[in-house]
């Protein structure tokens, strides 16, 4: 009998320890696939008090870009001239333009609670491509601005103001919004790029209600900092709409945390962009960030 009772807890012990081992090997290898799959849905439930009260859920990563292959995790320690800017709009705002650019000062990337070196394609947008954001950072460390500069990339490519304005796109804007503050304890403006996806009738009819219901969504959620508006329309058959970008110099006129971004549809030179007539080449984004870093210089 003592046999038989020394077998079973032998078994019992040995069932215990391939299923403990198999849930060690099973948890390390669905790490090891999330960061290069994306299937992780990163639904944590964030918190923070400023005078008010968030809980959002961060939405689902699919279709972002999350390869930090190469990347290290970073420390970082501000000073109060760093700079930490959001980015958000549509595909000229991620990684649609050339590729080729590298930073060369302490330029990072932000993204779900965690701070990286900044290298193209930037974390959190779509596509493959380059941004325009690492010659912004270096240039305002160069220029003396800032002494680091972080991003937190969180536009989407192809979307028009009515989709940006709320729902999972705005959900992840905001997730990074919280956790900035989080970490950081404060964000210095969203850097807006977008209007090409609004480049119609339809669309211009529109803009002015769908971006002012975007600003005040914000607002209900207590945020109140800059919001810098690029003026742009000009993508590929679509022809620079006038009608488009007299709208967005109204809403930087009338509404009070809205600042003036850069004038894009300016880049109308070949070289300027790409095959597409769409996105911006190497040179037009060295164009491109010469605005940004001039109008958010501009100390207001």
């Amino acid at each position: 009998m003592l046999v038989v009772d020394q077998g079973r807890v032998e078994m019992k012990n040995l069932v215990k320890n391939i299923f403990i081992v198999g849930l060690i090997t099973g948890s390390f290898v669905f790490g090891l696939s999330t960061g290069h799959y994306k299937h992780f849905p990163f639904g944590v439930i964030y918190e923070i008090k400023n005078g008010y009260e968030f809980k959002i859920m961060s939405p689902t990563y699919y279709g972002r870009t999350y390869n930090i292959n190469g990347l290290s995790f970073r420390e970082i320690e501000i000073t109060d001239n760093t700079g930490i800017y959001l980015t958000y709009g549509q595909s000229n705002s991620v990684n649609s333009g050339e590729l080729g650019y590298k930073v060369k000062n302490n330029v990072y990337q932000f993204i779900l609670g965690n701070t990286f070196d900044y290298r193209d394609p930037s974390l959190g947008g779509t596509s493959s491509g380059g941004s325009v954001w690492g010659m912004v950072g270096d240039k305002l460390i160069e220029n003396g601005f800032h002494d680091k500069v972080i991003f937190s990339n969180t536009g989407w490519g192809g979307r028009n103001i009515e989709q940006l304005k709320e729902g999972e796109f705005f959900d992840f804007l905001m997730f990074n919004y919280i956790t900035l503050i989080q970490k950081y304890g404060r964000v210095d403006g969203i850097l807006f790029h977008q209007g090409e996806g609004n480049n119609s009738p339809e669309g211009v009819r529109n803009y002015y209600n769908d971006f002012s219901e975007f600003i005040s969504n914000l607002k209900e959620r207590g945020v109140e900092i800059p919001v810098y508006l690029s003026r742009v329309s000009l993508c590929g058959k679509n022809p620079i709409n006038e009608n488009l970008t007299d709208i967005q110099n109204k809403l930087i006129r009338e509404i009070d945390i809205v600042r003036e971004g850069p004038n894009t549809d300016l880049l109308s030179l070949e070289s300027d962009r790409l095959n597409d007539y769409c996105h911006f080449s190497l040179q037009g984004n060295d164009k491109f960030s010469d605005m940004w870093v001039e109008l958010l210089t501009v100390r207001k």
